[in-house]
């Protein structure tokens, strides 16, 4: 009984011993498979940095050789002086320094003189103490006033400090004065308002003096209005007129 079993249990069939040999084979294969892998790629080569520096070292001999082209090309329309730095090359190992420049620019001479009237807000500009927002505020204000017929309207701008004025009256000039006039007798009340030397109140009397007593004759007739004094009325004498 157990020689039986012990040849029945060892003994194998033709299928099976195949499938043993297969599994042997691939055991075996899957053994030598990393050594047969580090044997067969091919090898990467290395990573060679050594170089970089002797690169550099030839890149930057180039740049120093080579002439200087100008950084800054002539479009700008102000002188401008150059200011020369040195800066130590790190590739360097003597003391050697590299040049570049920076440009400096000179605010141009201000204009002899200036006719409030007709010089734009690049001339005015130009003037001491006067940038571009108050360059553009004074032609703004001559455009609502509708000109100027005395210098001493230029220091009504708002923003203009005193010190500044006097600083600039003398570069100013009073040219051809060409006012534009306003008509009493056929401005609404909105037009009368946007003028700077009447405000909302006084524009509503005036139209409600005109509608209760008729057209103005002339202009003195303004005084009549209580609101009017001899100052407001020399200042506006000079923009209005009666058709």
């Amino acid at each position: 009984m157990p020689k039986n079993f012990l040849t029945d249990y060892c003994s194998f069939s033709r299928r099976e011993r195949t499938g043993i040999a297969v599994l042997l084979g691939l055991i075996t294969l899957l053994c030598f498979l990393p050594d047969a892998w580090e044997h067969w790629r091919k090898e990467e080569p290395p990573l060679d940095t050594a170089g970089f520096h002797h690169t550099a070292m030839l890149l930057e001999t180039a740049l120093a050789a080579a002439p200087e082209a100008p950084r800054y090309p002539e479009r700008y329309p102000r002188k401008a002086q150059y200011t020369t730095y040195r800066k130590k090359s790190p590739y360097r190992k003597d003391s050697a320094y590299r040049q570049f420049t920076r440009p400096v620019f000179e605010r141009p001479k201000p204009p002899s003189a200036v006719d409030i009237n007709t010089a734009d807000t690049l001339l005015l500009d130009r003037l001491p103490g006067i940038g571009p927002v108050l360059a553009r505020r004074i032609v703004l204000f001559r455009e609502r006033l509708g000109g100027f017929f005395s210098i001493a309207q230029v220091a009504e701008t708002y923003g203009l400090a005193d010190s500044v004025f006097v600083k600039i009256q003398p570069l100013l000039q009073l040219g051809n004065v060409s006012l534009r006039k306003i008509d009493l007798n056929e401005t609404d009340e909105k037009s009368l308002a946007d003028h700077p030397y009447i405000d909302t109140k006084l524009a509503r009397t005036i139209i409600r003096y005109r509608n209760s007593h008729g057209p103005f004759r002339s202009v003195e007739g303004l005084k009549a209005i209580a609101l009017v004094d001899e100052v407001i009325y020399r200042k506006l004498e000079n923009y209005l007129v009666v058709k």
